[in-house]
């Protein structure tokens, strides 16, 4: 009898045990809301909306745990003045998450876990960094901030196009311009920066004659690949050409070239020569890969002559 009693009195035991470890964690809560708006002020560069977010005792430690800290102004000068040499800048909608956790000693922190990409105003240049945050929020207010994130590659651009004449300067955002085109399928922004009988050549030969021909060109890639991807991995710039090197990936998800999609990956390499004019615009487009190696990857035979 005394242990048919005592399993009740166990599953209860576990039961609001449970729901006590339930009450320590959430995705939602006011104190989620509040992140959420802090992050939202940031992006629309309300700065003032921002800063009331914080308690006037705030304690910042950003890329740093030592008990070193700065105050809520010292870091909204700090993210001025970064923020003065990008051109656009914004947190990723997805993937995004947000968390809420009560500590042993009943401080709630908030855990934040986002991409944050921002556009180098003096080249164009996409950069992409991950960005955790731990926001200890008490009475509405933040009162303490952890932040881990890597500048160096954002410095890194920075300190190259500081080099730059401005010639140089106005190819390479040229340059990433197209290629921010390619990766967001933005036929506009092509347009934007290129000449309407702009040429493009694929491995000697001339396939492309203007910018609607270029457009559906674009189309091909994206209708076979529709996460296709352009980087790039390097570029030498010489009097108005960029010599670049590049690398595409892309699920085939989609018809291509008359191929039903067979869910594979491809990755290549290949070399593209742009040439531009003096108004910084791109007239031609000199593309050198290996064909082959891009049907071999998908397992379907080339068009002929490819």
């Amino acid at each position: 009898m005394k242990t048919l009693i005592s399993i009740p009195l166990i599953i209860l035991l576990v039961l609001t045990s449970c729901k006590e470890q339930e009450a320590r964690y959430s995705s939602t809560g006011p104190e989620i809301d509040l992140v959420k708006s802090v992050v939202a002020d940031y992006e629309a560069g309300n700065w003032d909306t921002w800063l009331s977010h914080y308690a006037d005792t705030a304690k910042i430690h950003h890329n740093i745990w030592e008990d070193a800290s700065i105050s809520p102004n010292e870091l909204l000068e700090g993210f001025k003045q970064t923020l003065s040499t990008a051109s656009a800048y914004s947190f990723d909608d997805e993937p995004i998450y947000f968390e809420k956790v009560i500590t042993d000693n009943g401080k709630t922190w908030v855990n934040f876990w986002g991409n944050w990409r921002g556009t180098i105003k003096a080249t164009q240049k996409e950069i992409t960094i991950p960005v955790h945050l731990s926001i200890n929020v008490q009475d509405n207010k933040i009162q303490e901030e952890f932040a881990m994130y890597n500048l160096a590659q954002w410095n890194a651009e920075l300190t190259k196009a500081s080099s730059m004449t401005e010639d140089e300067t106005t190819i390479m955002a040229g340059v990433n311009t197209i290629t921010k085109a390619w990766n967001d399928f933005d036929a506009d922004l092509f347009v934007s920066i290129t000449t309407e009988n702009v040429v493009r050549k694929t491995n000697g030969i001339a396939e492309v004659n203007n910018q609607e021909d270029y457009k559906n060109f674009m189309t091909v890639f994206h209708t076979g690949f529709p996460d296709f991807k352009v980087t790039i991995d390097n570029a030498v710039l010489k009097d108005n050409k960029a010599i670049v090197n590049w690398t595409v990936t892309g699920t085939h998800t989609g018809e291509f070239m008359g191929n039903d999609a067979t869910g594979k990956a491809i990755k290549t390499h290949g070399l593209s020569i742009w040439h531009f004019n003096e108004e910084g615009k791109a007239t031609m487009e000199d593309a050198y890969y290996d064909n082959l190696q891009l049907y071999t990857q998908l397992g379907i035979t080339p068009p002929s002559g490819s």
